[in-house]
């Protein structure tokens, strides 16, 4: 069974956070992924610029930071024990500012936001050409299966 903790750093938690839960585990579950738990911080561009600067050295504004709990030597596999994927980091601000620029929907968005955190957590990277081809492409059909999930209402 997975699991995805979700919370807020400077800024108020929105009505419609509950329900994001929901739509993580079934993009989780699309992926066949079992007894995973990742966590999810929705926050301010201040918050996840100090993110950005503090690990990656980039003192600039992001929509989406992964940290990943898998790198390095492998946990021994266990059908009984919870693999804890890492962390997801989403500026709600950045979701807004995105969604001005390519006209999409605001949960369209969030929904593109977190699909590609969950990626980055699961082992996919765009530092090459046709690993980034390969995740653009997964990202793209996940997000058009799931395009009429609903959770912001």
């Amino acid at each position: 069974m997975n699991s995805v903790d979700i919370s807020v750093a400077g800024i108020e938690e929105p009505s419609w956070i509950s329900n994001v839960e929901q739509f993580c585990l079934k993009v989780l579950e699309e992926l066949q992924l079992d007894n995973w738990e990742l966590s999810i911080v929705f926050c301010n561009n201040q918050f996840i610029r100090e993110l950005n600067n503090r690990f990656r050295g980039k003192n600039e504004v992001t929509d989406v930071l992964s940290f990943s709990q898998s790198e390095g030597e492998p946990f021994p596999a266990s059908p009984n024990l919870t693999k804890i994927i890492g962390d997801i980091v989403v500026s709600l601000e950045m979701v807004e500012t995105n969604r001005s620029a390519t006209g999409e929907s605001w949960e369209m968005e969030l929904k593109r936001l977190l699909i590609h955190g969950i990626l980055h957590l699961v082992g996919y990277d765009h530092k090459e050409a046709e690993e980034e081809g390969e995740m653009m492409d997964l990202q793209d059909r996940l997000l058009q299966q799931f395009r009429e999930e609903r959770f912001i209402t």
